[in-house]
């Protein structure tokens, strides 16, 4: 057995090195923290945001008015004309379609009876399935 090959026993945790106990410990005088200054003060640590003095870039910026939800729906904009000429039994599924939320506008003629499901109608849309003999259904 070599001084090199010695291990040590399982469960071995090194003690922490004690600090603050004179010039003989190795971590005496300063213990560590240097010379004066805010470093070497207790309650040292800085507040977040903090820039030596300097105005903080939350107090620089100016302040936004209002206010804007964090997860925002957009819609993709459908008109109606482009259901004209649409021919089947079963509900046309807009939001299915375009994989993603639709809502119809009422921009063009329909004269086609149409099933529509999706996200939204505007009013007029509604108005322009209706008359055409179709149905509505918010999905």
């Amino acid at each position: 057995m070599k001084l090199n090959e010695i291990v040590r026993p399982g469960g071995f945790i090194d003690s922490p090195k004690i600090i603050g106990r004179g010039a003989g410990s190795g971590k005496g005088k300063q213990s560590g923290y240097g010379r004066k200054g805010a470093k070497a003060r207790s309650g040292r640590s800085k507040r977040v945001g903090f820039e030596g003095g300097q105005t903080p870039l939350y107090r620089r910026l100016p302040k936004k008015k209002g206010f804007r939800p964090p997860v925002r729906t957009v819609y993709v904009a459908v008109n109606v004309g482009a259901l004209e000429g649409y021919e089947g039994e079963m509900p046309l599924d807009l939001n299915a379609l375009y994989n993603a939320p639709v809502k119809l506008l009422g921009d063009g003629e329909l004269t086609t009876k149409v099933q529509v499901r999706a996200s939204g109608f505007s009013a007029s849309a509604r108005e322009k399935i209706e008359k055409a003999g179709g149905t509505c259904e918010v999905v």
